[in-house]
């Protein structure tokens, strides 16, 4: 690839993609800062946004701080910035940040558990940061070695009960913080394989990341059937979008292996992959009378204490 040696070509993929998460590891509640969020009232549809780096938005536009420590989100269009454009919704908490684990966005929702209580919708994606994707990219790109890739997957493969618990664990947390209808939204599959071989992959080795991607995916739903989260797959609307196909819907800069926008949406993936997908799921006028509900009971409660 243009010269680039294989050590090199590796250790710029796993950083690019690993940079997506952008130090975040040391974030604690301790240290979180207050997040930034509206004030929620009557009469409207409070939302909720959590999750990791496709939840950020990261892909579209440009990156920006987040309302916590070594939390970061991307300015740009998303899914989430076209439901907070649907009527008589308010984003009343973002806390969704690149690189989050499903340990630190249970932290994450933990910060904001009166805007968690006050929630109608929530919406998140979690589970990618608990697999080793980047580095497993990385050993199936062009440059690497057969074995190292059949490594890499079979230890994704083997972390996949784990992480389903993990996923559940999270999800019952936030379960337990809110009656909102709560709505997890999977992965979409990275790479088309149709057109043959690829600058950056092999098609043999991107129908398996593919697998494997489909792999987090079923594990990530399985997590929700104990909870009261709804699954939302991306996976038909991103069909033929992957690296590879004649339009991308995902980004993979060749000239800066280092972009932490590497291996996510582009702004027409979220608006034209993820939007259509969770909005078939959102049901204004049932969002709007629990809205309601919640209002009633609250007053119903402070009235019996009055």
């Amino acid at each position: 690839m243009n010269g680039i040696k294989k050590s090199r070509l590796l250790t710029l993929i796993t950083a690019g993609i690993a940079s997506a998460g952008l130090m975040v590891a040391g974030m604690a509640p301790a240290t979180a800062l207050t997040p930034t969020t509206r004030s929620h009232s009557d009469g409207v549809i409070n939302y909720v946004n959590l999750g990791d780096s496709y939840s950020a938005g990261f892909g579209s536009g440009s990156i920006k701080p987040g309302p916590l420590d070594s939390c970061f989100q991307a300015t740009g269009p998303s899914h989430v910035t076209k439901i907070d454009q649907l009527p008589g919704v308010e984003l009343t908490a973002d806390v969704s940040c690149a690189g989050f684990n499903t340990a630190l966005i249970a932290q994450a929702a933990s910060l904001i558990a009166p805007e968690l209580a006050e929630a109608d919708l929530v919406t998140l994606t979690l589970g990618g940061n608990n697999l080793k994707w980047g580095e497993t990219v990385a050993a199936c790109a062009n440059g690497s070695t057969a074995e190292a890739c059949q490594a890499m997957l079979a230890s994704g493969y083997a972390s996949m009960p784990a992480l389903r618990a993990d996923v559940r664990s999270t999800l019952k947390q936030i379960d337990a913080a809110t009656s909102a209808k709560i709505l997890v939204l999977g992965y979409p599959q990275l790479f088309t394989s149709s057109h043959g071989d690829q600058p950056l992959i092999t098609a043999k080795n991107a129908r398996a990341l593919n697998k494997l991607g489909d792999a987090l995916n079923r594990n990530i739903k399985a997590a929700t059937r104990d909870t009261d989260s709804s699954f939302v797959s991306v996976t038909g609307a991103f069909m033929n979008h992957g690296l590879g196909a004649t339009q991308p819907w995902i980004s993979f800069n060749l000239a800066n292996l280092e972009d932490p926008f590497n291996l996510h949406p582009t702004s027409t993936g979220y608006l034209h992959g993820y939007y259509p997908a969770v909005k078939r799921h959102i049901n204004l006028k049932k969002l709007a009378h629990h809205d309601r509900y919640q209002h009633e009971q609250k007053n119903s409660h402070s009235g019996h204490h009055g």
